[in-house]
């Protein structure tokens, strides 16, 4: 009888232990889904702030595109006016060639 005792608290003891260890497992799982809905979430909402910020450039490079466009606008009717002035002065200038003042063949 008393080695069926032994025997029984030995397995006793290993049922304990075992016990113990699926407790200790199950908290520890328990801990790992906490932080794995946890960090779900943190990327959710970095995923959320990505997105946002995507938007938030592509709008301000569309209206960068639109100003870039204006100017270049506004550059080719400069050139085209620097152009009118150009000659301008250069029927100016050779207007004080001819003497008088530039229209007809200059003093007579």
């Amino acid at each position: 009888m008393d080695r069926v005792e032994k025997r029984l608290d030995a397995t006793l003891k290993i049922v304990q232990t075992g016990m113990k260890m699926l407790v200790k497992m199950e908290k520890e799982n328990s801990e790992f889904r906490k932080e794995t809905r946890e960090f779900a979430a943190e990327t959710r909402e970095f995923k959320k702030e990505t997105r946002e910020a995507i938007h938030a450039l592509i709008e301000a490079q569309m209206r960068t595109d639109a100003v870039v466009s204006a100017l270049g606008t506004q550059v080719a009717e400069l050139g085209t006016q620097v152009k009118a002035l150009g000659i301008k002065i250069d029927r100016l200038v050779d207007g004080f060639g001819n003497g008088g003042n530039g229209y007809g063949r200059g003093r007579r």
